[in-house]
Protein backbone atom coordinates (compact mmCIF):
# COMPACT_ATOMS: atom_id res chain seq x y z
CA UNK A 1 0.00 0.00 0.00
CA UNK A 2 1.17 3.26 -0.79
CA UNK A 3 -0.06 6.55 0.96
CA UNK A 4 1.86 9.73 -0.76
CA UNK A 5 3.50 10.81 2.41
CA UNK A 6 2.15 13.55 4.79
CA UNK A 7 2.44 14.87 7.70
CA UNK A 8 -0.19 16.69 10.38
CA UNK A 9 0.64 18.30 13.49
CA UNK A 10 -0.95 20.81 15.97
CA UNK A 11 1.16 23.99 16.45
CA UNK A 12 0.57 26.10 19.70
CA UNK A 13 1.22 29.86 18.22
CA UNK A 14 3.54 30.96 21.24
CA UNK A 15 2.59 34.67 20.40
CA UNK A 16 -1.08 33.54 20.72
CA UNK A 17 -1.21 30.57 22.57
CA UNK A 18 -3.40 29.76 19.57
CA UNK A 19 -3.15 25.68 18.61
CA UNK A 20 -3.14 25.82 14.59
CA UNK A 21 -3.91 22.29 12.81
CA UNK A 22 -0.62 22.07 10.56
CA UNK A 23 -0.28 19.74 7.07
CA UNK A 24 2.56 19.12 5.21
CA UNK A 25 1.59 17.65 1.67
CA UNK A 26 4.27 15.22 0.55
CA UNK A 27 3.88 14.51 -3.32
CA UNK A 28 -0.04 13.83 -4.75
CA UNK A 29 1.78 14.60 -8.15
CA UNK A 30 1.31 12.04 -11.15
CA UNK A 31 4.87 12.39 -12.57
CA UNK A 32 5.70 11.75 -16.58
CA UNK A 33 5.63 8.01 -16.49
CA UNK A 34 3.77 6.79 -13.36
CA UNK A 35 1.60 3.99 -14.98
CA UNK A 36 -1.29 3.92 -13.29
CA UNK A 37 -3.61 1.57 -15.27
CA UNK A 38 -2.25 -2.14 -15.49
CA UNK A 39 0.82 -1.76 -13.00
CA UNK A 40 2.10 -4.86 -12.90
CA UNK A 41 4.04 -4.06 -10.30
CA UNK A 42 1.91 -2.25 -8.07
CA UNK A 43 -1.33 -2.73 -9.25
CA UNK A 44 -3.50 -0.63 -6.39
CA UNK A 45 -1.59 2.51 -7.05
CA UNK A 46 -4.78 4.21 -8.23
CA UNK A 47 -6.70 3.05 -5.57
CA UNK A 48 -3.53 4.03 -3.07
CA UNK A 49 -3.80 7.65 -4.85
CA UNK A 50 -8.16 8.15 -4.38
CA UNK A 51 -7.33 7.32 -0.79
CA UNK A 52 -4.31 9.47 -0.15
CA UNK A 53 -6.88 12.12 -1.28
CA UNK A 54 -9.51 11.30 0.58
CA UNK A 55 -7.62 11.16 3.18
CA UNK A 56 -6.16 14.20 3.25
CA UNK A 57 -9.41 16.19 2.09
CA UNK A 58 -10.79 14.82 5.32
CA UNK A 59 -7.70 15.97 7.30
CA UNK A 60 -8.45 19.42 9.90
CA UNK A 61 -6.17 21.74 8.32
CA UNK A 62 -5.42 25.78 9.30
CA UNK A 63 -1.69 25.97 8.04
CA UNK A 64 -1.02 24.60 4.79
CA UNK A 65 2.48 23.85 3.95
CA UNK A 66 4.11 21.20 1.34
CA UNK A 67 7.40 19.40 0.32
CA UNK A 68 7.79 22.03 -1.83
CA UNK A 69 7.26 25.77 -1.58
CA UNK A 70 5.28 26.09 -4.53
CA UNK A 71 2.70 23.82 -3.68
CA UNK A 72 1.25 26.15 -1.18
CA UNK A 73 2.52 29.77 -2.76
CA UNK A 74 5.70 29.71 0.07
CA UNK A 75 7.24 33.52 -1.32
CA UNK A 76 4.08 35.36 -1.76
CA UNK A 77 2.73 34.45 1.45
CA UNK A 78 6.28 34.90 3.21
CA UNK A 79 6.68 38.82 1.45
CA UNK A 80 2.67 39.30 3.12
CA UNK A 81 3.80 37.90 6.15
CA UNK A 82 6.81 40.08 6.26
CA UNK A 83 4.18 43.33 5.80
CA UNK A 84 2.15 42.41 8.72
CA UNK A 85 -0.74 41.47 8.98
CA UNK A 86 -2.71 38.35 9.46
CA UNK A 87 -0.92 35.23 9.06
CA UNK A 88 -0.96 34.51 5.18
CA UNK A 89 0.43 30.56 6.14
CA UNK A 90 -3.76 29.96 7.57
CA UNK A 91 -4.92 28.96 4.67
CA UNK A 92 -7.30 26.21 5.03
CA UNK A 93 -9.04 27.23 1.10
CA UNK A 94 -5.88 26.89 -0.35
CA UNK A 95 -5.23 23.38 0.59
CA UNK A 96 -8.16 22.13 -0.46
CA UNK A 97 -8.13 24.49 -3.80
CA UNK A 98 -4.60 23.05 -4.28
CA UNK A 99 -6.09 19.28 -3.41
CA UNK A 100 -8.66 19.68 -5.67
CA UNK A 101 -6.57 20.77 -9.00
CA UNK A 102 -4.39 17.91 -7.69
CA UNK A 103 -6.81 15.37 -7.80
CA UNK A 104 -8.05 16.50 -11.20
CA UNK A 105 -4.98 16.18 -12.29
CA UNK A 106 -4.92 13.00 -11.10
CA UNK A 107 -8.36 11.29 -12.49
CA UNK A 108 -7.47 12.78 -15.68
CA UNK A 109 -4.58 10.40 -16.22
CA UNK A 110 -5.67 7.94 -14.85
CA UNK A 111 -9.12 7.88 -17.22
CA UNK A 112 -6.59 8.85 -20.30
CA UNK A 113 -4.42 4.99 -19.44
CA UNK A 114 -7.54 3.76 -18.65
CA UNK A 115 -9.04 4.45 -22.49
CA UNK A 116 -5.51 3.83 -23.35
CA UNK A 117 -5.76 0.31 -21.99
CA UNK A 118 -9.20 -0.60 -23.80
Amino acid sequence: MRISRYTVMVHCDTATDVPNDVVIVGSVNVNQGFILAGNREYPQIADDYARTFKILQSLPIDVFLGAHGNYYGMEAKYARMKAGGPNPFIDPDGYHAYLSERQRAFQAEWDKQKAAAK
